[in-house]
């Protein structure tokens, strides 16, 4: 887990990439907790919960115009693949039986 200088830092880059102040971004990763930042800049820190919180959602968030600190591992989250829409017609329909069937004595 990255201690509070370091998500401090990071709350710094993402602000700074996406144009927002540190209030916002403590709205934004700490479920409405806007001081949280604040707080770790005057010394006074954050419980383990809140900080797991909110490196789990910069891993979650980060935004791609803006590098990962090298020097922070690991670093930002995979995006998510979407399922594809059942509607969509650029793949081709299986063809043949698809079973689920598990084998067995019946």
């Amino acid at each position: 887990m990255f201690d509070p200088t370091d998500l401090l830092r990071l709350a710094r880059l993402y602000a700074a990439a996406e144009g927002v102040s540190l209030h916002t971004v403590g709205r934004r990763a700490c479920a409405g907790n806007n001081r949280v930042f604040r707080r770790i800049e005057e010394g006074h820190g954050a419980n383990t919960r809140t900080l797991s919180q909110i490196e789990t959602w910069f891993r979650a968030n980060w935004p791609q115009n803006a590098p990962w600190p090298a020097d922070l591992t690991p670093g930002p989250l995979a995006p998510r693949r979407r399922r594809k829409n059942p509607n969509d017609d650029s793949s081709p329909a299986p063809t043949g039986d698809v079973s689920c069937a598990v084998a067995g004595n019946s």
